[in-house]
């Protein structure tokens, strides 16, 4: 385990979040695309909330191509592949590392407490997750950054979004989908 995840990182200026129905900052992959997109911003490499995450956008990309799946973590390049090649599962889905965190502050995400990543709640979701043979892994990045979901439509309006309450408040990639859909 790397102790330096548990540091917290310097303060960054954080944009204001975006709201549903408000144009969405600049995206952080491909340009917005007809079908849109659905981004989600990942805790730190190595997290069980992160693989969660970035595998059920994989499963819900594959289940509608049409929508583009892109997923933004912290970690170096080369620590986010090798921690996306050893849960496998993120085929399809557009993967951007961002070390200095500078997207996900353009995005209104920010630093979080102590207790959203280390908290009863977020503890709980770890052994809920490691039944389903998710774990921590390695990590790389910092413990502190919070997530975030968004779903864009083609001319770059949210649609939907989640900011988690705690590290184990997990998006709802169905309604994320939905939302580019019109249901």
């Amino acid at each position: 385990m790397d102790p330096r995840t548990f540091i917290r990182p310097a303060d960054i200026p954080i944009a204001r979040l975006p709201l549903v129905g408000e144009p969405a900052p600049d995206p952080p992959g491909p340009p917005w695309e007809s079908g849109g997109q659905v981004i989600c911003f990942l805790r730190h490499a190595g997290c069980p909330f992160a693989e969660a995450t970035i595998k059920d956008l994989a499963a819900r990309h594959r289940q509608d191509p049409t929508i583009t799946a892109v997923a933004v973590g912290h970690s170096s390049q080369s620590d986010a592949g090798t921690w996306r090649s050893k849960i496998g599962g993120a085929d399809g889905v557009v993967c951007i590392d961002d070390p200095t965190r500078h997207t996900y502050a353009r995005w209104g995400l920010g630093l979080t407490n102590v207790g959203h990543f280390a908290g009863r709640q977020s503890l709980s979701g770890v052994g809920k997750l490691l039944g389903q043979g998710v774990r921590n892994r390695h990590p790389s990045g910092t413990r502190w950054q919070g997530a975030g979901a968004f779903a864009v439509d083609g001319r770059g309006i949210i649609r939907w979004m989640h900011v988690p309450k705690n590290a184990a408040d997990l998006p709802g990639l169905v309604a994320a989908f939905a939302a580019l859909k019109g249901r």
